[in-house]
Order: C-alpha cells, then sequence, then structure tokens
C-alpha cells in the first residue's frame, strides 16, 4: 500500500460506526509489536495498530484524532530499519533511534516528493510543532527540516544551508521562513533556498552556504545572481566597519549597502583598489 494513500475524510467519517474489535498479545515481540490492538476501519477492513505506533497514535486522540482510522496494518519500511501505520489523516513512522512520530498534511507531502526515508531528510525525530513566532509548522527529521506557513506552503532546508539558516536565527532571522526546498543552480555547481523576506542562502563546496538578502539581495538580481559579474557569495551580510552600512563579498566582486546610498556593486578589482586605500 502507498503510503501517501488517504481515502477522502468526509466519506470516511460517514462510515465509522465502531472501533476496537480485539486485543490480540504478541509474546517476545520487538517494541513496535508489544501492545497490539485491531481496529475496525470506515471501509470495514480490520487493520492492526500496536506497540510504540499504537502508544503515539493514542496520544493524538485514536480513532478521534487528527489521524482517524488505520488504512493500513504495520508496515516494514523498504530500508528494514523502521515501521509505518497509514492513517486516514497520516501517517506513524518507528525505527528503534527515533521512536515514533507522525506526519501528515502538506509537511507530509513534501517529504514525500523527497524521496520518504530514503531522501535527503531521513525519519522523522519529531511530530509537527507550532514554531516559535506562533505563525508557522515545523517538523525535524534525522537530516533536515520541513517548514510550512499557510502563505509559503512546506519546504525542507538541510546540509550546509540548514547550519547557515539556524546561525541567522530560524525563521525569525532577517530572511524568515523558506519558499523554496533546496534546488541546484543552473549552472549545477551549487544549490540554493529561498526565503519569504526577500532572499536566499546559496552553497557551494569552494564557498561554503552564505545568506544574501535585501537591498544586497535585489541588487544581485539585478546583477544576474550567481551567473552575473560576481559569482557566488562568500559571506553572508555584515556590518560595515563604521557601523552604516552593510555588504556581502562575492567571490568576484562586493555590494555594499548604506541608507545614504542604498546598494551597489563594484567588482573585486575596484574592491582591492579601495580597501588598500585605507
Amino acid at each position: 500500500m502507498s503510503r501517501s494513500t488517504r481515502p477522502p475524510r468526509r466519506a470516511a467519517a460517514a462510515l465509522v460506526t465502531a472501533a476496537v474489535a480485539a486485543v490480540v498479545g504478541l509474546g517476545g515481540a520487538s517494541a513496535a509489536q508489544a501492545d497490539t490492538f485491531r481496529w475496525t476501519s470506515p471501509n470495514y477492513i480490520t487493520y492492526t495498530v500496536q506497540g510504540a505506533i499504537l502508544d503515539h497514535y493514542r496520544a493524538h486522540g485514536g480513532p478521534n484524532g487528527r489521524l482517524n482510522y488505520p488504512f493500513s496494518d504495520e508496515l516494514a519500511m523498504p530500508d528494514r530499519f523502521g515501521r509505518f501505520t497509514v492513517f486516514g489523516g497520516g501517517s506513524i513512522y518507528w525505527t528503534p533511534w527515533t521512536g515514533a512520530h507522525a506526519v501528515w498534511g502538506a509537511i507530509l507531502g513534501r517529504w514525500g516528493s523527497l524521496g520518504w526515508e530514503a531522501g535527503q531528510l531521513g525519519y522523522p525525530t519529531t511530530d509537527e510543532l507550532v514554531t516559535p513566532d506562533r505563525v508557522g509548522r515545523v517538523q525535524v527529521f534525522q537530516r533536515g527540516l520541513v517548514y510550512w506557513t499557510p502563505w509559503t506552503g512546506a519546504h525542507a532546508v538541510w546540509g550546509a544551508i540548514q547550519q547557515r539558516y539556524a546561525a541567522l536565527g530560524w525563521e525569525r532571522s532577517a530572511i524568515a521562513y523558506p519558499t523554496t526546498s533546496e534546488f541546484a543552480t543552473p549552472d549545477g555547481r551549487g544549490r540554493y533556498n529561498t526565503f519569504s523576506r526577500g532572499g536566499a542562502i546559496y552553497w557551494t563546496t569552494s564557498t561554503g552556504a552564505h545568506a544574501v538578502w535585501g537591498a544586497i539581495w535585489q541588487t544581485y538580481s539585478s546583477n544576474g545572481w550567481e551567473a552575473g559579474p560576481l559569482g557566488y557569495p562568500v559571506t553572508s551580510e555584515l556590518p560595515t566597519p563604521d557601523g552604516i552600512g552593510r555588504f556581502n563579498h562575492f567571490e568576484d566582486g562586493s555590494i555594499y549597502f548604506s541608507p545614504a546610498t542604498g546598494a551597489y556593486a563594484v567588482t573585486s578589482e575596484f574592491r582591492d583598489v579601495w580597501a588598500s586605500m585605507g
């Protein structure tokens, strides 16, 4: 059964008339198989929910909660490390290392599009959480996160770009929420995510991950992004020594900003001459 299977919730609710049918003990079973119940699903097929997945299902309200009724037995993951059960409103995944966690809605869809547990993110290590600013939702996975808001949708951040995003302050930073998951740059050399306050984090093997935003981001755009004369950023935005302005250095130049001048780009040759003049 596909892990993305979701029956129509209204139709499912209309069919539901009963719940627990029996309790089955499985002596000597694993942690995910120890405490076993059978539930009658809305399509009148009995599925088994058990062990740690059952405990987590109960914690979410069982069939009356967000997850609704089960639509599969507990199944082994393709990698053979984990287990999962599909429900009408999402799925619960379990491994010995991560425990049991539920994934649903747009975050489930994004995770699936990235290859489920075999993709960049690995298994979930939390349930869906409210972000500190109360605006969005976030779910943590073994190797990254998926953020969601009503305005941006669900997008993933991982690896070096995630580390830079964390250093900036996550969604409360100057760049706010991701508006894309990580993509390859057109030249195939780098990777990037864009963010909701007009900015992006770029990464290459030679430059590392650095953020560009605001007026400097707009000037970078007008100069052709990474394909233009400036190349990739080699710093994130920093204050100028006098404390008045801001700047990013790039492979072949810099962009400077001050309230009086706005943002303007200079080539590396001009920048180096300027710097030598003190």
